[in-house]
Order: C-alpha cells, then sequence, then structure tokens
C-alpha cells in the first residue's frame, strides 16, 4: 500500500503531501487513519503535475499508511483567487498588472505586512561585476545599476483555485532569459510560496528578489548550522556597511517582539538586508573561472511566512525544515492496505530540534543529535518509539561521556542550554 513519511522530529505535521500524477486518480481521495481528502491537482513552474491533499497528525522521524479512496466527498474551500487577489483564512495577499504584489495583510492581527507604495517579490537584475574573483564576490555598488524585470513581458494566470491550493502562474522574459513563477496559497496557512523554473542566459548580472517590510527593527536573523547569527541592517559603521551580501541556510526572519516575516528557501543562500528591505540572491552569471556558469535550467523554491515575531520564534525554524523536507510518498497508491504509525523518536519542545538519526560508527546503537534552536533553554523529554535499554550523552566520537540517562517509559530528559547540541547513543532493547 502507501506510506507517508515524515524524515523531520517534528511531530503532528499538518500539511499538503503531493503524490505522483494519474489520471486514474483525479477525483479520488487520500485516506489517512479516520480523516479523508480530495486528491487536488498541482502544477510546479516547470509544468510538472502532481496530486495534493492535506494530512494530519504525521508522527515525527516515521511513517504513517495512507490509502486511495475512489469516492470523495466534496471539499468546501476558503480559498479565493483572481489575477490580482490571493485569499485564505489568514491572509490576503494583492497583486498588480506585474506580477508583484502590492499588499499581504494578515486577518489575524490586522497588519499590513509590506512597506506602503513599493512591492514585494520584485524581481530585479543587477550588475555583477567584481573587480576580482568573479565568481565569488558581490561588490556594494551592485545597486548602481540594474533592470526591474516588471518592465518586460508578463502573463498572468489562475492555475489552481482550491479546494487546498490557490495558485497564480506568472511568466516573464527578459533580455535572453525567460522565468515561470507559480505563486501559491495553501488553505490555512500563513504562508505564502514560489516555485521558480528559470532559463537563465545573462552574464555578469545577478537576479535577487525584493522584500520591504513594515516593520520597526534594524537587525535581522539568520540560520547558520544548529542556530542562528544576528546581524545589523542599518549603515551605522564600516562593519556595518561591509554586510551587503550574507550567508543564511534555510531562513531569514525580521521581527517586532509580536510581528515577523521570515523567508525560507530550499537552495539559496545569499540575501542582503538594507533597514527594512530585505533581497533574496537568486542566480548569477560570472565568467571566470567558468565563462559559462549558471547558464541553462534552474529549479528552485522560497517562501514567505508570516507569524508572532520573537514570542513565537521557535516556528521560523520549524517552517523552514518542513519547507526543505516535505512529506514523502513511497508505495503504490493502486494497491490496497494500511501500514502502522511508528515514530522512531519525537520531542515535547517547540524550541528543540530532532536533526540527525545514524547507526553507530561501532555496535548495534542508534545515534541521535538534537540542538536548541531559539537561544533559549530547553528542558526536552524525548520519546523512542521502540524499547529502549540504555541511553547516554557521548562526543562526536560517539564515546559516551557523562552517566547514562534514566529511561523512563521509553523516554529521556534534557536540560538544554542556549544553542547546545547534544548527541546521544541509543541501545534498543534486544541489540
Amino acid at each position: 500500500g502507501l506510506r507517508l513519511l515524515n524524515a523531520t522530529g517534528q511531530n503532528r505535521r499538518n500539511e499538503l503531501v503531493s503524490l505522483e500524477w494519474h489520471a486514474k486518480l483525479e477525483g479520488k481521495a487520500l485516506r489517512v487513519q479516520d480523516q479523508s481528502a480530495v486528491l487536488q491537482t498541482a502544477t510546479d513552474a516547470s509544468g510538472a503535475r502532481t496530486l495534493i491533499a492535506p494530512v494530519t497528525d504525521m508522527p515525527a522521524l516515521g511513517w504513517i499508511g495512507a490509502s486511495i479512496e475512489a469516492h470523495a466527498e466534496a471539499t468546501v474551500s476558503e480559498l479565493r483567487v483572481s489575477p490580482t487577489e490571493m485569499e485564505n483564512a489568514h491572509l490576503l495577499v494583492t497583486l498588480d498588472a506585474a506580477g508583484e504584489i502590492t499588499s499581504i495583510l494578515d486577518k489575524a492581527t490586522g497588519r499590513e505586512v509590506l512597506a506602503v507604495g513599493v512591492t514585494a517579490n520584485r524581481l530585479i537584475a543587477y550588475e555583477d561585476k567584481p573587480w576580482t574573483y568573479d565568481a565569488w564576490d558581490i561588490e556594494a555598488y551592485f545597486r548602481e545599476q540594474s533592470w526591474p524585470l516588471e518592465d518586460g513581458p508578463v502573463s498572468i494566470t489562475v492555475q489552481e483555485t482550491g479546494p487546498h491550493r490557490a495558485a497564480l502562474r506568472i511568466e516573464r522574459g527578459f533580455a535572453n532569459s525567460r522565468l515561470v513563477q507559480v505563486v501559491s496559497l495553501s488553505a490555512g496557512a500563513r504562508q505564502i510560496e514560489f516555485d521558480t523554473w528559470l532559463d537563465w542566459h545573462e552574464r555578469q548580472t545577478v537576479l535577487k528578489a525584493c522584500f520591504p517590510f513594515d516593520l520597526n527593527t534594524s537587525d535581522i536573523r539568520s540560520e547558520i548550522q544548529f542556530g542562528h547569527v544576528t546581524r545589523a541592517t542599518h549603515r551605522n559603521t564600516d562593519w556595518d556597511r561591509a554586510r551587503y551580501e550574507a550567508s543564511m541556510h534555510r531562513w531569514v526572519d525580521v521581527s517586532e517582539p509580536d510581528f515577523g516575516v521570515a523567508l525560507l528557501n530550499d537552495c539559496k543562500y545569499g540575501y542582503d538586508a538594507d533597514e527594512q528591505l530585505v533581497r533574496l540572491t537568486l542566480v548569477r552569471g560570472s565568467v571566470d573561472p567558468d565563462p559559462h556558469a549558471d547558464i541553462g535550467e534552474h529549479r528552485f523554491r522560497y517562501a514567505l511566512r508570516v507569524h508572532d515575531g520573537l514570542r513565537d520564534f521557535e516556528q521560523v525554524q520549524r517552517a523552514a525544515e518542513r519547507f526543505n523536507a516535505p512529506i514523502l510518498a513511497s508505495g503504490n497508491p493502486n494497491v490496497a492496505g494500511r501500514t502502522a504509525p511508528f515514530s522512531f523518536a519525537a520531542c515535547d519542545c517547540e524550541n528543540v530540534t530532532l536533526e540527525t538519526v545514524k547507526q553507530a560508527e561501532q555496535g548495534d546503537a542508534v545515534i541521535l543529535r538534537l540542538y536548541e534552536h531559539a537561544n533559549r533553554r530547553a528542558l526536552a523529554r524525548i520519546t523512542f518509539g521502540l524499547p529502549i535499554a540504555r541511553v547516554a550523552r557521548c562526543n562526536l566520537t560517539e564515546t559516551p561521556e557523562r552517566e547514562e540517562l534514566t529511561v523512563d517509559d521509553g523516554a529521556v530528559t534534557l536540560n538544554l542550554r542556549p544553542f547546545e547540541i547534544s548527541t546521544l547513543k541509543i541501545w534498543p532493547a534486544g541489540a
């Protein structure tokens, strides 16, 4: 039968899952446990089709069984979409004739996300001619010469109307290149996604996506491995001015205490921030040492997520993790069968990430690496989904360095300091 896999340590994930598209599955329903939802056809920026449906209560680091039902009940959709608007229960998104976003209204707070009079997801090509190290450097003067893609031809069509996701397809031409974006809004989400296909042929040009926010803050947070760093967005000192291009991993975030916006990505790790303007670096066209660098087709995704600011900051990390590790479907949907839910390990603490599971280098033990990601202390209870004989903290050579932890009803409890990394060596019962 069909099995849905969750590779993250997040328990009870609720989101859309994608299945391989088959014409005979259209109009049918995906059943997971006692819940059933009609399968909706979705199309990505490259034109490939999938079938999507929502799933709930996905177990952490594990799987759950699913099946296909022949008949699906009609689903009432909260989504509304036109070439100039997208709306769900949480967000109202307005676009202009160039396909750029002019407004993002968060309904829960009544807050406008964007600064007045400017647009978001504004794609701008900048001249990119560093003094040296053409393929590695971006100089501060890149802003002096630019070409907005809004000036070129654009086509906007409604691609999906629900019930699970609404989407617009936006096609643009620029010089010798062509770009297609599917801008989507899922039911119940505070997140707008931008799935992008790009056929790039420009030289010494850097393409950026610009997001100007209406937020009262002078710093930005960006993910690094096992944590995040905070950088200034102003230009008060020489050091501040030197940060005209910076690196991130899966997210950057600009937040007030009770309201914030994060930009998530699945493969683009450069950005620049100038006060409340954040620009994601999407693609370049260096000519040295490779005169053909970046020429050809590119596929990437990024997203804008609205959240409740610093008080809700741990959710940015978790959203980025879900964005980069979607729920996977495996097995044959045409074969009946049920798989019992399984979770190797789950954590009850929102600011703790279960990062890595691997076989120990020696013996039959399993290694679990976890860390605190929100820069605050945590009391975390790790519950295992199989019988456990022993658990000990160990170092990176997998040598236990402290006394063994107490296993209580198949779980252990850890005190973690801000950004602390902890590695557990686990001996399953009978190993």
